[in-house]
Formats: C-alpha cells, structure tokens, sequence
C-alpha cells in the first residue's frame, strides 16, 4: 500500500467514487503498487503470526491440520480479516449447533414486538432504558455469530458503558482498548444516525444494533492481531491507521454487512466510508485500487441472493444511511 504523510488534499473525498478516483491516480502516478500477491509475505518472527486459522484438508486424512486455535494478540490482522470472510461467505449454512441455538435467541428477541420488549426498548430516545446487562447481552449474541471461537481460544469478553455525549454530536460509538480502560464498547444513550426503519425496527434501533457490530471489528482486531512492526504489512498500516479504520477492518466490515441481513435478518450499516472520511487527517497508507473495489464502499443495504430462510430476512424499503 503506497504511504504519503502529506495528501495532495486537505479535505475528504464527498463520495466513495471520488475516493477511488483518488487512488486511481495515485495508482497511475506511482510506479510501485503494492500488489495483492504480496500479502502472504513474511512479515513477522511471531510463530503464529502469519499462519492461516482455517483448518486445512480433510480430518483423518494426511496433510489435516487443524483450525489454528486464537491466542492473545497472535495473529496478523489480515488472516483474521481472511478467517472472518471465509465465515460470512457460509452464511447460515456455516454456523455450528451452539451459533444456531445463538440465532434462534436472537430470532426470539425479533419476534417480540411488545413495547417492552428489548429491541424495542433499544429503539428509545434515551438509550440507558435498555440496561448494560441487556446491551452487553446484544453484544454477546453479536459476538457468538459474527466472532465465534472454540474452547481451547483465548476468549474476547467485553464491557459496556452507556455515555452522554450530545455535546458532541458526531459521536455514536467507540471502543476503548485494554490500557485505555477497556475493553470496553461506549455508546451514546442519546447521539444516533437518521436512517430508515425496517420491520418492526425504528432507526435508532437499526443504528444502535449496527454500532455494536462495528465496535466488535474493533475490538476483534485489538485482542487477536499481532502488534507487527516496522515490517511489510504491520498492525499500524492495517489496523491502526486513520483510527482503526485500515485494510482488516474494511475487509470485515464488508463481509459482516453483507451476511447481516441473513444472519440477523435486519440489513445493518457499518458507516464505512464516513468513517474513513471522520479519520481523513489521520489516513496515512493509501490502498491501492484493487483493494478499494473491493471494499464496495457504497452501501448496498439490500439482500444479494435469495434466502430459503425467509423468515429471518425483513424486507425494507431500502437501505438506511451509513453510520
């Protein structure tokens, strides 16, 4: 990924293909470009740094080997972004019986329209009527679908903390990293995205609901990616840079929003592009094109294939904004 510490622009681009435009021309402008080939590089003397998770063959058989088990802060960030689409690619057809009874919880939660009901709630003006121990249930539920690991993982447990922050309107969410208090999601009980209602959901809901999966990335990425430094590939260049938002976290976010309406039945924004743009004066290393199409940077919000499921997918009249 090419590195500038000094953009040809002050201000973010308006729209995600105007940002691609930009890199476009610095594609053309550079003569060396990162390539996607270069990514399986070495980068780092940690032994379980660039290993892949998945497992690998067929068990019984030679050459099986089994799926990496996640240790603290042990793995390069971009096979922890490869471990994530390899799942969302599966959808409902790759969750084991523990995430199956997980979604069916979650089916619950949905089908419960009363005005008390959780979701519901969560739909409120004032977020703290839903309680830390329901939200931190949310993120539970959250995690054990998106964020599944088995018994011999190093597991992520996660607080939460509702705030107050409607002097600062732009804030939604945040995650707060182990030595910074943490970790720890902090949401606004009252700060929120206008977008669109969905079924039974309002827009404060949707945005509450899709805050807590974009925080997760991060917090994913900061207990289980590898601190690599000052090496082709490192944690500062794709995870750290313009405030969390680098190559991993894009690459999740896309395949968590696209398998979120199937999985969760609701589609949910992660608010990529904005957040790129919110961390514009800290974007450092610039991805090249490649990468950036496939970040799909517009936000589809709709259903790209059919679900026999139909129960679980809610159709909306379209998409809400990005967070």
């Amino acid at each position: 990924m090419p590195s500038t510490t000094s953009l040809d622009r002050k201000t973010p681009p308006d729209t995600p293909e105007e940002f691609l435009e930009m890199v476009i021309e610095l594609d053309q402008r550079r003569k060396s470009q990162r390539l996607a080939s270069q990514r399986s590089k070495q980068v780092c003397t940690s032994k379980t740094c660039e290993r892949e998770i998945a497992a690998t063959g067929i068990p019984g058989a030679p050459g099986y080997r089994e799926r990496a088990s996640l240790v603290r802060q042990g793995h390069h960030a971009l096979r922890l972004a490869d471990e994530i689409e390899r799942k969302m690619e599966l959808r409902k057809h790759g969750l084991s019986r523990g995430q199956k009874e997980i979604r069916d919880a979650w089916k619950d939660l949905c089908n419960d329209k009363s005005a008390k009901s959780l979701l519901q709630r969560l739909g409120g003006k004032n977020g703290i009527d839903v309680s830390k121990a329901e939200m931190k249930r949310l993120i539970n539920i959250f995690t054990y679908i998106f964020f599944p690991t088995t018994s011999t993982d190093a597991k992520m447990e996660l607080d939460f903390a509702w705030q107050d922050w409607r002097q600062m309107p732009q804030e939604v969410g945040a995650y707060r990293e182990l030595d910074k208090g943490g970790p720890l999601i902090c949401m606004c009980a009252f700060n929120y995205v206008k977008g669109e209602s969905c079924g039974s959901l309002n827009e404060i809901a949707l945005d509450r609901l899709s805050t807590i999966l974009h925080e997760l990335i991060h917090a994913y990425l900061d207990f289980y990616a590898c601190r690599c430094v000052e090496v082709l590939d490192s944690f500062e260049e794709n995870v750290d840079q313009a405030q969390g938002y680098g190559r991993a976290w894009q690459r999740i976010a896309i395949a968590i929003e696209r398998a979120a309406p199937e999985l969760l039945g609701y589609p949910l924004s992660m608010g990529r592009f904005e957040s790129l743009t919110a961390a514009w004066k800290y974007f450092k290393h610039w991805p090249s094109r490649e990468e950036v199409e496939g970040w799909q940077l517009v936000y589809s919000g709709g259903k790209e294939e059919e679900d026999e499921d139909e129960d679980m997918y809610i159709q909306c009249g379209g998409g809400g904004e990005d967070r």
